[in-house]
């Protein structure tokens, strides 16, 4: 805590106070929602907002957040019939957590106190991109099938998001780039969905990715580039 404490910009501290402060505001002014499914979303919320920014900042210490926002996440997006955020969070982002926390351990400059980023080359970036784009296409009728809610945000807020998991655990810039994407749907889809803790969350997760693009191109630019 004592790190964190110094290694975020009074920005990140906003980011976090801000998601903090409507997430206990939203909890008290509910009076219809069930008391444990507000504590599980806040828990969730608050969590979540100090994987994003640390992650930005490119501190490894973003994945023992990132556990307790998951677990949550998920009870929470079952209650909410997001079938896809359900099966993104508890059979890719739960074990791919142990398998990025190794990666960044293993590129981590001690030094500089952050993970060494890198960036892709424009033809591999679109060659993702695409696949990414057929993938969406094929799990929305899965997800249309299983009868979840808003079968096409949340089947692209979860293609994409396998994606940019993917680079961030290999510590790729681009990942931002997809994050904004996923963050602007999300924030769409728990919008529909009537639940503002979440709402928030994401919107202040969208804000967040554009600093993070911003902060891991400097951080790109500080290593040798590679495919």
């Amino acid at each position: 805590m004592k790190k964190i404490l110094k290694c975020l910009t009074p920005f990140q501290w906003a980011e976090i106070i801000a998601v903090t402060g409507f997430t206990v505001y939203f909890a008290l002014i509910d009076k219809t929602t069930p008391l444990l499914y507000n504590i599980i979303s806040s828990v969730a919320a608050i969590c979540g907002i100090f994987c994003v920014v640390i992650c930005a900042a490119g501190k490894k210490s973003q994945y023992y957040w990132g556990f307790a926002n998951i677990i949550a996440y998920v009870i929470v997006s079952w209650q909410n019939k997001f079938y896809g955020e359900v099966m993104l969070n508890a059979l890719y982002y739960f074990p791919s957590q142990f398998v990025g926390l190794y990666l960044w351990k293993k590129n981590y400059n001690e030094s500089g106190g952050q993970v060494n980023g890198k960036k892709m080359k424009p033809a591999v970036l679109a060659l993702t991109l695409v696949g990414t784009g057929i993938g969406i296409v094929l799990y929305k009728e899965l997800l249309a099938l299983l009868g979840g809610s808003s079968a096409w945000l949340d089947s692209t807020s979860t293609v994409i998001s396998i994606t940019a998991n993917a680079l961030m655990v290999t510590r790729y810039r681009e990942q931002w780039v997809l994050w904004i994407i996923v963050d602007s749907v999300t924030v769409i889809m728990w919008a529909k969905g009537g639940d503002p803790i979440m709402t928030t969350m994401w919107a202040v997760y969208l804000i967040n990715a554009f600093y993070g693009y911003i902060n891991w191109t400097k951080i790109s630019r500080q290593q040798p580039q590679t495919a």
